[in-house]
């Protein structure tokens, strides 16, 4: 019997089910494929939760039916849990019961050779005749924090309190879901929805930035790629997002052979040339990063901001009460070709009047000069000077002793 879901749009089904059905749902606690129901009551999930387990008729404490077809009521996301042979019936069931969103955990499709590649070309076609999305396969699953549904099979939801904010993540890792939570959550970073993208048959990267740039919680997207498949789309996206001033920042593997043959590995991605998808990242407004912390770190300083897109090297000022300090710093923005500026005739004429010294050097430097007044008096002229593209502060240590200085000057 299929039942109709009414008014649910691909987003709602994603991120705020009103049922989800747990299909392999396992009454084995320390079984991973038991963290999902247990994780979804942690943690306050509202809707219904209907697990599917063949074996049982309880599950944790809760009923479970054998199957789909006999489990009431509408649903609109399903979480499956099985292998084999047995993904392709559970699509079969969800697509008669009319299930508009399918999350898929299992391995061995195209992360799994050619004829597992052939597996997963099958189960999207099905899935498109049954009118089925598809997130994954080899999915650890959708989060969504503020609206408490933590659907997956992350270790880290065993966290008794996860902090929400308007940051939103799109991992093909899904290990990496848990990586930012566990690290940003000591930081007091708080997130909003994070997506296991895993092989993306059918749901990619570029269509869930779409979807988060049309989100209200969301304010900043972050990026965990090993590839990038549809480039065109993702493009689109990251820039309807920048549109709407929420950036989008990715970190992405394969820099190097080693790195590009381990991404090609895991889910079956082609990684692609490390030059060309750094002028790709450029040109469609992607901000990319080096490190993973810096990834994890950045979100705070760019919500309510877009970095600008320039037709010429970042003009940087470089204002400091340390120069050794701030020397190292220019010395890293040399190998980012970052230009700083060295004051011109205007800049230095509007720095004199306050008492800057040495205005001939691309640094700054107010070490002998400084106080709260003339620093905060300084920055301000740098922020305003249209020579400047961005102004570096380099506070010293004033930002470990006197903390107040380095955020409000």
């Amino acid at each position: 019997m299929r039942l109709s879901v009414l008014h649910v749009t691909l987003a709602q089904a994603l991120f705020a089910p009103r049922a989800i059905a747990l299909i392999g749902a396992s009454g084995d606690a320390a079984k991973h494929t038991a963290r999902p129901l247990r994780f979804l009551r942690k943690h306050g999930y509202a809707g219904r939760i209907v697990p599917i387990n063949a074996s049982r008729s309880e599950v944790l404490g809760e009923r479970a039916w054998p199957s789909l077809a006999e489990a009431p009521g509408e649903i609109d996301h399903a979480f499956v849990m099985t292998s084999g042979e047995s993904v392709e019936h559970a699509l079969e069931e969800c697509g008669a019961r009319g299930i508009p969103v399918v999350t898929i955990l299992s391995g061995g499709f195209a992360d799994a050779g050619a004829e597992g590649a052939a597996r997963q070309a099958r189960l999207v076609a099905r899935a498109r005749a049954l009118g089925v999305r598809l997130v994954g396969p080899n999915s650890m699953g959708v989060i969504d924090i503020p609206g408490r549904v933590p659907l997956t099979v992350n270790a880290v939801l065993e966290i008794d309190a996860l902090p929400a904010g308007t940051t939103s993540v799109v991992s093909q890792s899904g290990a990496m879901l848990g990586t930012v939570l566990s690290r940003g959550a000591p930081r007091g970073l708080g997130f909003s929805k994070l997506i296991s993208v895993g092989n993306e048959a059918d749901l990619g990267v570029g269509e869930l930035v779409d979807i988060l740039a049309d989100d209200p919680a969301t304010q900043v997207v972050l990026l965990f790629l090993e590839t990038v498949r549809d480039s065109a789309r993702l493009a689109a996206a990251a820039r309807k997002a920048s549109a709407a001033g929420k950036p989008v920042v990715a970190y992405k593997l394969g820099r190097s052979r080693l790195g590009e043959a381990l991404a090609r590995s895991h889910t079956g991605a082609l990684a692609g040339a490390d030059a060309a998808v750094d002028a790709y990242f450029r040109d469609c407004g992607i901000l990319r990063v080096e490190l993973l912390e810096t990834l994890i770190e950045i979100a705070p300083l760019l919500c309510g901001r877009s970095p600008p897109r320039l037709s010429h090297a970042a003009r940087v000022a470089v204002l400091t009460t340390t120069g050794g300090g701030a020397a190292s710093v220019v010395d890293r923005m040399g190998m980012l070709r970052l230009e700083t500026v060295v004051p011109d005739a205007s800049l230095r004429a509007r720095l004199g009047a306050l008492g800057v010294p040495n205005l001939d050097s691309p640094i700054i430097d107010l070490t002998m000069a400084a106080t709260d007044k003339r620093y905060a008096d300084v920055l301000e002229t740098l922020l305003d000077s249209p020579a400047c593209d961005a102004v570096l502060a380099v506070v010293g240590s004033s930002a470990q002793f006197h903390p107040q200085l380095a955020i409000e000057p």
